[in-house]
Formats: structure tokens, C-alpha cells, sequence
């Protein structure tokens, strides 16, 4: 399955550009003493590699104790050694940090001018006046451009971390990229972000342009409780070094809103998706079968507590060319009254008398009534139960009271198990590593509600051309989480999307990467064997298989020592025919156009063909060897066989039908069986034909009368 371009386009140069040369090609020419001394760090390491300086922390004498009453006065090779590799890195760190601490101290006294300045110019009118406002508008932009230009400066220097020390590692006794991607992550250029920046940028060009943000959680008909609504979702996988490039570009088309108070761009949202032990609702959105559903409880800012607000949720799939549309539906209640809910224990009539006295709640209360029975009804009879939860920092884009065109960036997202308790439905208590999964990319929403005619906006078509975005049809956090944390034995089926989260180029995720979250089978093969010997987190196991953690997969085959003709023949033949699996295998829902019930019905039709030739062929067979019990019987297994194959190919094409109708990737679309078992039997038809020929003319020849003679 093909995701889309990679987000930035690289030319042929770029492919093969040495990192360095790139370094020196994409910094900014004026911070450029700012930048990782990359090349005077790479010759240290040539020259410690020329002098043995980089095997200098081989021995074990290089952990003994050193006297604070002796010297340090020892005969050693010339060259750098370690300690001054070292020495140097950490300056380039502290070099990086202060130049960010500074031009970020900058950029915000920079905007917090911007807007007094702005304030200012407003004093008893409605806004700035025409000349105030284009140089605003400008400062604005250059504030956007200066914001840029940092972020490009942070991940390139990490970049050229990352890339010395895996150079320092791949040649030292002494290696250092996992302790100094640690102490990186707590430097400043890492560690403080510029997100209030985003927001008063967004608020002054709101303002400039006459459509005020949001300050606080307000909401729209289309975001009321109780309301559903319907609208054109596209989701996109953007980068983290794309980030904020994107948030700037929307930036110039839609405002920032805000669900909660605060100086961030974004909010917190936390949500628990429910389902139960058979993953009947995971299975329903994964293959994106017509009315599958997903329930979850969602809740903005801070876990709830007794008084707080959480939304019920129910979100429903349907195809819009079968003339309907996905919806989600929603209604509110208070965070102590979900189990009684959940329980059955309050009833959808308790549920309308909460949300009478509730005056945030703007929506049709018999609809809300009603979503509460059906929701309610589906947790009891399908035993639904909390499984996942997903938490993510979601940067909104919206014009004030304007839901058509409506915008959503994830970051931070985080999927994690559910292990609640009897009688709790969120679980409070501390998890483990493998309990959770950390996507390592943004997701862009970009949601449209058109009237009938309209078009999608050109800025969208602009951003999409950037090249920045990948876009990945249907991507869901609930299919994906519960994909990446639950063991084989539970998913077997995996989205289409699975394997492809590495967005870099490089190869797939390694086994159990903390990074992607993703758990990857291991088959039992020679190159698995070398990898989990090499990365020490597997050991083989007896009988062929791996010892795996607790959600990675075992997998155990028999091989015989040696294969007869009979089962080497079988097993060729059921390889052929069929396919096999052992661990989780990439499913999820299949983009069905109608020419494809064409190519269904033509297919049908070709196999109608042959089967009619063969039935001709079965009665000419008939009609002429009527009396000759050799032809007779011929005649009689090829208009059975016949018979059989016309009956088989109705059965796979009434099951393709049905397959396509429900969007399952289950049904028999790669049909290897019939062809084989077709031309096996042609074949064997052909050689009896042989044979009974061959036969008959030496039976001729030996009654022939010049025989006798």
C-alpha cells in the first residue's frame, strides 16, 4: 500500500550529499557559529581512530580508583583522547542551548511588543488603523519566519548530535549515544518549548484580519452535546520536524481555538475507547464495516474529578456513496455518575433529568435521551468494557462560529492499556512500558463541511503540495493502539498502515522500538536469529521459537527432518493454493470502487466460459462414444468436473460479492485453488488422453491382420 510522497521532496544530490555537507548547505549563514562544530568533531574522532585513542577504555585498569595523591603524569598516544572529545561535545551542547535561550528570549519580548503595540493602536477604535495594521501584519510575519528559522536550528544541531556520536560509537570502546540523547533531551532547545509564542501570533493575526479567538472552552451547534453532525474527515502523518512549519501555514488561514484556558496553542485531550474480549468493535472499524461503531468517554484538560464533565461519544462509519455519512454523537455527563451509566444502573431517563439542570448542555434532549439508550444498550449486550486510552496535545484551527472548514493538529500522542477494576471505568494507578505506545509523528485532521456544490479550499490543496504531509486514509487511534499493545493471541489482523509509521526512509522499526510503539513479529529465521543475538533482547528458545516480553510474539514451527515425494508434493500444493499465517497480519478496510463488482461479474463470466467448453466437449465426448465404455466414462468425469467447477465459481463469486459489500479483507480475492486444480485436471485429462490414444493404437497394430501374417 502506497502512504504517499515523503514529506519533503530530495533531489538526487541530496540522496547522496554526505551529512555534512549538508549541514554547511542548510544552516542560516548568520547563526552559523551557533551551529555542532560537526567537522572539527569528525576529525577528532579520524585522528583518535589513527592513534587507538577511540580503543583507549579497553582494559580493566580504567576502572580502578585514581589517588588525589598521585599525578596524572602518564606516557599515552598522541591524539584527542576521549575525555577531550567529550569536553568539546559538551561545549557544542551548551553552545546550541544558549543561542536558543537567547534568540527565544528575543522572539518573545518580540511578540509581547507586538501585541502592546496592538493594544495600543486600539485604544477607542474598533482596531489599528490601515498603515498600523500592514506593518503589524508584517512583524507578525517576521516573528513567523524568525520562529522558523529556530526550528530549523534546533533539529539540525540535533541532527548533528545524533550523527557524531553514532560515528564516536561505531569505532569507540566507549560509547555514548544512549547517555547523551538522554542529557539532550533535558537541554533547553529540547525541553522549552515556544508553543505561547504560536498562540499570540495567531491572536494578533486573528485580530488583524477581524476574527477574534476563543479565549475559553465555548462551544458551537456542531460541538454541543446531544448534536450529531456530519463532515468530511482527511487525515495526514506530519513529521515532528514539521511541526511547526505546518502550524505556521495554517496559521495564515485559521485561528487557533481554544477549548480551554491557558497560554498554549494546545489542549489535552484524553479519551477511553471501549470493547470488549472478542475486539468486535476493533473489528468493525478496522475493516470499516457500514454502521461499525466506537464508544468512548472523552474529557479535555486534566483527569476529571467528582463535579467535572466528560462527553459519551459514540462515533458511527457509513460510506458516503451508499448515500450515507459518518456521524459522532455525543452527550455529557458528570465524571461520578459514568459507572452508574456504564452499570445500567442510571437510566437514560436519570440521564435527561442531569442534563435539564446542566446550562452548558445546548442540544435536543429527547436526541440525547435516545444516544443514551443505544449507547447504554451497546455496553450491556456486548459487554463492552474500558480498553485503551489515548492522550495527545491537540493544536484546533477554527474560525469563530464557522464549522466549514475546521483544521486539528495531534501531537504528544500516547495510546496505552485500560487495566481498570471491577467497578471503575478509568484506571488510576501507575503503568508499565509495554502498557503503552508512543506515536512518534503529529496527525493532521483536516475537516470539511461543504455545501453541496462547494470546493475545497485552495490553501489546502497548498499545503498539501508542500510535500510536508502523508496522507493516510482512515487512520484511527483506537485500531492503532490496541494493534500495537495487544499480543497475537487477541489481534491478528493489523490496519494497512501498520508497518509503515517510519516516515525517515530508514527500514522498519526495530523489534519492540520504543519509539514507533510498534511490536513487530519475529518468524523463526537465520536473519531474526542474528538480530535478536546482535540487539540482545531475544534469546532463542527450544524447539526453534524466541523467548519474547510480555506483548511480543512467540512463534513455534515444526519441520520434519526429511520430506517424502507424497508430502513435498502436498505441502508445494497447499502453499500454492492457499494463505498461511502464523502472526499478525496487516488488515483493514478496502477502498471498493463500483468497477470492481464489474471485474467480479466478468470474472464469473470468464470462468461460465470454460465451463461451457468444457460441458461442450463432455456431451460431444458422449455423443460419439456412446457405446464405447472407454469414451463413456471419459466423457462422463469431464461433465462432472464441469458441473464442480461451474458450482465453485458461484460460491467464490456470491463470497467476493459479499466480501466487497462489507469491505472485509478476508474474502477469497486471490484465488489460487481453482486455476490450480483447473489446470491440474487439464493436464491429467490431457495425459489419459495420450495414454488411452497410445493404448489403442498398439492394441490396432497387434490385431492387425499383417500381424498374424
Amino acid at each position: 500500500v502506497e502512504v504517499g510522497p515523503p514529506p519533503r521532496e530530495k533531489t538526487s544530490r541530496s540522496v547522496t550529499m554526505k551529512f555534512g555537507h549538508r549541514l554547511q548547505e542548510a544552516r542560516i549563514s548568520e547563526w552559523a557559529d551557533f551551529y555542532p562544530d560537526y567537522e572539527y568533531l569528525k576529525k577528532m574522532l579520524l585522528e583518535m581512530a589513527r592513534t587507538g585513542q577511540n580503543r583507549a577504555f579497553q582494559s580493566r585498569l580504567d576502572l580502578i580508583p585514581h589517588s588525589i595523591g598521585g599525578t596524572e603524569e602518564r606516557i599515552s598516544a598522541s591524539g584527542p583522547s576521549e575525555v577531550e572529545f567529550v569536553r568539546k561535545l559538551d561545549a557544542d551542547i551548551q553552545k546550541v542551548s544558549d543561542h536558543y535561550v537567547s534568540t527565544g528570549k528575543a522572539l518573545r519580548a518580540r511578540v509581547r511588543a507586538l501585541e502592546e503595540r496592538y493594544e495600543a493602536s486600539s485604544v477607542g477604535k474598533d482596531g489599528p488603523g490601515d498603515d498600523v495594521a500592514v506593518e503589524l501584519a508584517n512583524e507578525v510575519e517576521q516573528c513567523e519566519l524568525l520562529l522558523l528559522k529556530l526550528d530549523d536550528f534546533v533539529n539540525l544541531s540535533y541532527s548533528a548530535f545524533v550523527k557524531i556520536l553514532k560515528k564516536h560509537d561505531k569505532h569507540s570502546s566507549c560509547p555514548l549515544l544512549l547517555a547523551y540523547c538522554v542529557k539532550l533531551q533535558s537541554q533547553p532547545f529540547l525541553e522549552e518549548k515556544l508553543t505561547p509564542v504560536i498562540m499570540s501570533l495567531s491572536n494578533i493575526n486573528a485580530k488583524l484580519v477581524g476574527k477574534e479567538t476563543k479565549s475559553e472552552a465555548q462551544f458551537d451547534p456542531n460541538q454541543a452535546g446531544g448534536t450529531s453532525f456530519v463532515r468530511k474527515t482527511t487525515k495526514y502523518w506530519v513529521r515532528i520536524t514539521d511541526i511547526t512549519r505546518v502550524k505556521c501555514m495554517v496559521l495564515k488561514q485559521l485561528p487557533v481555538y481554544k477549548f480551554l484556558k491557558g497560554e498554549n496553542d494546545s489542549d489535552r485531550i484524553s479519551s477511553i475507547y471501549f470493547d470488549n474480549d472478542n475486539l468486535d468493535l476493533y473489528r468493525g472499524r478496522l475493516h470499516k464495516t457500514p454502521g461499525a461503531i466506537a464508544v468512548r468517554i472523552r474529557w479535555y484538560g486534566n483527569d476529571p474529578k467528582a463535579g467535572d464533565t466528560v462527553y459519551v461519544e459514540r462515533k458511527v462509519h457509513n460510506e458516503s456513496w451508499y448515500g450515507e455519512e459518518s456521524r459522532k454523537e455525543r452527550f455529557t455527563l458528570p465524571e461520578e455518575l459514568v459507572q452508574p451509566y456504564l452499570e445500567g444502573k442510571l437510566r437514560p431517563e436519570g440521564v435527561r433529568q442531569v442534563l435539564e439542570k446542566d446550562p452548558s448542555f445546548k442540544g435536543d434532549l429527547d436526541y440525547a435521551m435516545e444516544l443514551a439508550r443505544e449507547v447504554q444498550n451497546h455496553v450491556l449486550t456486548k459487554k463492552l468494557k474500558p480498553m485503551l486510552r489515548t492522550q495527545y496535545m491537540r493544536t484546533a484551527f477554527q474560525r469563530k462560529g464557522d464549522a466549514t472548514v475546521r483544521a486539528s493538529l495531534d501531537t504528544e500522542l500516547c495510546m496505552a492499556l485500560e487495566p481498570v477494576k471491577p467497578g471503575e471505568w478509568r484506571y488510576k494507578g501507575g503503568l508499565l512500558r509495554d502498557q503503552i505506545c508512543q506515536f512518534p509523528h503529529g496527525v493532521l485532521e483536516v475537516k470539511l463541511q461543504l455545501a453541496g456544490g462547494a470546493s475545497t479550499p485552495s490553501w489546502v490543496q497548498d499545503l498539501l503540495d508542500t510535500g510536508m504531509l502523508v496522507e493516510v486514509n482512515k487512520f484511527g487511534k483506537f485500531v492503532h493502539g490496541l494493534a500495537a499493545l495487544l499480543p497475537v493471541t487477541q489481534v491478528r489482523e493489523l490496519p494497512y498502515w501498520f508497518h509503515q509509521v517510519n516516515l525517515d526512509g530508514d527500514p522498519e522499526p526495530r523489534f519492540g522500538s520504543a519509539a514507533s510503539g510498534i511490536q513487530l513479529d519475529r518468524q523463526d529465521t537465520a536473519g531474526d536469529k542474528e538480530m535478536a543475538e546482535r540487539d540482545g533482547d531475544l534469546a532463542p528458545a527450544k524447539g526453534g521459537g524466541h523467548k519474547a516480553g510480555p506483548n511480543q510474539v512467540i512463534v513455534y514451527r515444526y519441520e520434519p527432518a526429511q520430506l517424502s515425494c507424497l508430502q513435498f508434493l502436498g505441502r508445494w500444493f497447499l502453499d500454492m493454493s492457499m494463505a498461511t499465517n502464523t502472526g499478525k497480519v496487516v488488515s483493514g478496510k478496502l477502498k471498493v470502487e463500483p468497477k470492481v463488482y464489474f471485474a467480479n461479474e466478468r470474472t464469473f463470466l470468464t470462468w461460465g466460459s470454460l465451463c461451457t467448453q468444457l460441458g461442450s466437449i463432455a456431451i460431444g465426448i458422449l455423443a460419439v462414444g456412446f457405446k464405447k465404455p472407454a469414451l463413456l466414462r471419459v466423457g462422463i468425469t469431464l461433465g462432472v468436473l464441469t458441473a464442480v467447477f461451474f458450482l465453485y465459481a458461484i460460491g467464490v463469486f456470491h463470497a467476493r460479492a459479499l466480501g466487497l459489500r462489507m469491505r472485509s479483507t478476508q474474502a477469497p480475492y486471490d484465488d489460487r485453488f481453482g486455476p490450480t486444480l483447473v489446470a491440474l485436471v487439464m493436464v491429467s485429462a490431457i495425459a489419459v488422453n495420450v495414454y488411452v490414444s497410445l493404448m489403442n493404437t498398439e492394441i490396432a497394430e497387434m490385431m492387425s491382420p499383417a500381424k498374424f501374417n
